[in-house]
């Protein structure tokens, strides 16, 4: 295991308690965990025939939870051993049947077309860049044919309206003007052309050996841009078919700091698809259909 994944493991095994009080939603906060997860639903109520779901980098369980209430075959997978104690206790505390495993994903086994629909939320920043391959592989090869993965990333793309130290690196690393224009995309194109239009900007940019800090405890937290996931993606036969803005920012950074009641009303009453918020929020999630 590197030290990314080793810096990870140690994190979230020690904040699992805190982990859980953010899934549970803290008073006058936005909860990033429910919007992900509230997203990840929407793309299981597109499935009519919907029998399994594996959520991987699970947490303390909630969304598995959600899946297997139900009615669905639900498992939750991950590497920290006090996520998935939390997360068996929340299963009986709410009688769900949901099933939890304490495994990496890259070390559990599965029969190819196991899942309807594979969730990853706050997984990919954690990962190497050859582990997220891996983990698109792997997905792809997991998921039933017509199945989706719901792929949750930080949006890079966000890091242009940010102004912050985040809009620094992208300056120093020369990947400003590919955003914006990949971020006018969201702007000029109707529902219906969106993919289509992005097209012309999937390309691979170059990540900084480090990253500001967040108060998360890894030095290394990967950003993507849709763009660039996507053509990760496609690699392994995995297609966009709807993005989901996270954490919406109508204010600017600083002035949310000082008015951060306004900030969170707002972010709540974004709309649930509307793509022309993507480049204003500072995470989003995939459908990505196999």
């Amino acid at each position: 295991m590197d030290s990314q994944q080793e810096q990870a493991r140690t994190y979230f095994t020690d904040s699992a308690r805190d982990w859980q009080s953010e899934a549970e939603g803290r008073a006058n906060e936005y909860n990033v965990i429910e919007a992900r997860n509230r997203a990840a639903l929407d793309i299981i109520s597109r499935f009519s025939d919907i029998s399994s779901f594996l959520d991987v980098g699970c947490g303390t369980g909630q969304l598995a939870i959600e899946v297997a209430k139900r009615g669905i075959r639900s498992v939750g997978l991950d590497f920290a051993p006090d996520m998935i104690r939390i997360a068996k206790e929340n299963n009986a505390k709410q009688n769900a049947d949901a099933l939890f495993v304490c495994s990496s994903f890259f070390e559990t086994q599965y029969a190819p077309g196991s899942y309807d629909v594979i969730s990853a939320q706050g997984v990919i920043e954690y990962i190497s860049l050859n582990e997220l391959e891996a983990l698109l592989d792997r997905c792809s090869s997991a998921l039933r044919g017509g199945g989706s993965l719901a792929l949750g990333s930080r949006n890079r793309l966000f890091n242009i309206v940010s102004l912050n130290a985040f809009t620094k690196m992208e300056m120093e690393l020369g990947t400003i003007d590919r955003l914006i224009r990949e971020a006018m995309c969201f702007e000029v194109s109707a529902t219906s052309e969106l993919f289509a239009s992005l097209g012309a900007h999937e390309r691979i940019d170059p990540q900084p050996r480090g990253h500001p800090g967040t108060g998360i405890g890894v030095d290394i937290r990967y950003q993507f841009s849709p763009a660039e996931l996507i053509k990760r993606a496609k690699r392994y036969g995995l297609t966009p078919n709807a993005i989901y803005p996270i954490h919406f920012h109508a204010l600017p950074i600083s002035f949310k700091h000082d008015h951060p009641n306004l900030h969170i009303e707002i972010a709540k009453l974004a709309g649930l698809k509307d793509h022309r918020l993507v480049p204003y929020s500072s995470s989003f999630v995939l459908d990505l259909q196999k």
